[in-house]
């Protein structure tokens, strides 16, 4: 229903009758970034022999490369599209509604965990998939994938599946640059777990148990897995961190994270600033609602970001901060008219949709 919203909400736009087919969805969630998967998913990533050519901006003058985006979510279209002989449409589709379904059931999933109430997780559900920016997670981008990777992490650290978790960390390091500070809060939430987290304090007596200590050897994937994909970099590029150098195409560069808000003096800034430090209040004053790892997701997830000097795609980045939405909606489930604000978020979720069908960069 959420996916035939958005085709209807295209149509009603446009008025183009074209828009109502398989090809036309296509069209809808293939916008912005998406030309650079389909890039390094037909042609890989191009050796480097000059450090400029990974990316760099003198003013108006600037230079974009492949190399900023992690490999997993393009190789896996490449696969698909290799072994099953489809194009990429194809192969982004049926990843898209693969992953958008998966990051939903996960994020009910877990909710049922955390709150321990049916209804409440279900209300909280119906506000993520509704959430004013979270139509990212049905486009060709790589947001479904990562909380799928995350989500379920956690999921199989509560079930005590190490198995499973060890399969997950793979994915979840190479599909995004932040996915291996995701490890700190996964392996927080795993002592959590166990005995020795009282009030949020670390009995540090618990570190040094024996069996603790062999059973947190599975969090060793996921840095072996970066350490792995750097190395490839400084093979084909020169360059250890050629991911983190093909930022500067995009204008960004390390700064003190303060620093980032209200830089620029155009909209796009103005309001992701103003979103940002809205997103950070309620974190703030919602800290001990929440347990320590989830309070750790968020910073990082919130820090990471501000540290590049630039507010572009914050929306995106706070879309995968799942327990935001967990906070979010459990104010909103005390109402009496709870499921009017439900009615409120899907109308402001079109709305800002509209600038994704738009190509704006508010959508970036």
């Amino acid at each position: 229903m959420l996916k035939l919203s958005y085709l209807m909400f295209a149509y009603t736009l446009n008025g183009n009758a074209e828009i109502i087919s398989i090809n036309g969805y296509i069209d809808i969630i293939k916008r912005n970034d998406v030309g650079w998967y389909e890039r390094i998913s037909s042609n890989w990533y191009p050796k480097i022999s000059d450090i400029r050519d990974l990316g760099y901006s003198e003013g108006a003058n600037f230079k974009q490369s492949e190399w900023a985006f992690f490999p997993f979510y393009p190789g896996l279209n490449r696969f698909t599209s290799n072994v099953l002989h489809i194009p990429f449409n194809i192969s982004g589709l049926l990843w898209s509604l693969i992953f958008s379904t998966l990051t939903f059931i996960g994020f009910y999933w877990f909710c049922e965990l955390l709150i321990k109430d049916i209804s409440k997780a279900f209300y909280a559900t119906l506000i993520f998939m509704i959430y004013p920016f979270h139509y990212y997670f049905s486009m060709m981008y790589t947001e479904a994938l990562f909380l799928t990777f995350l989500i379920y992490s956690f999921i199989a650290i509560y079930y005590k599946k190490e198995l499973v978790l060890l399969v997950l960390l793979i994915p979840l390091t190479l599909v995004r640059p932040n996915g291996i500070f995701m490890v700190i809060p996964l392996y927080l939430f795993f002592l959590e777990t166990r005995k020795g987290i009282i009030d949020r304090h670390i009995i540090w007596q618990t570190l040094i148990n024996k069996e603790i200590m062999i059973r947190s050897l599975i969090f060793l994937m996921a840095p072996i897995c970066f350490i792995l994909y750097c190395l490839y970099q400084k093979y084909v590029t020169g360059q250890y961190f050629a991911f983190s150098i093909a930022q500067i195409g995009w204008y960004k560069k390390l700064t003190f994270p303060l620093l980032s808000f209200f830089r620029s003096g155009d909209f796009q800034s103005q309001f992701n600033s103003m979103y940002t430090l809205v997103v950070c209040s309620i974190s703030f004053f919602s800290f001990k609602k929440i347990s320590l790892s989830l309070n750790v997701l968020i910073w990082l997830s919130l820090l990471i970001p501000l540290s590049s000097g630039s507010m572009i795609s914050m929306q995106r980045y706070i879309s995968v901060i799942f327990p935001i939405t967990i906070l979010v909606s459990s104010y909103f489930y005390q109402f009496k008219f709870k499921y009017a604000v439900v009615a409120i978020f899907f109308a402001l979720h079109l709305f800002v949709f509209s600038y994704w069908l738009n190509s704006n960069p508010f959508s970036y």
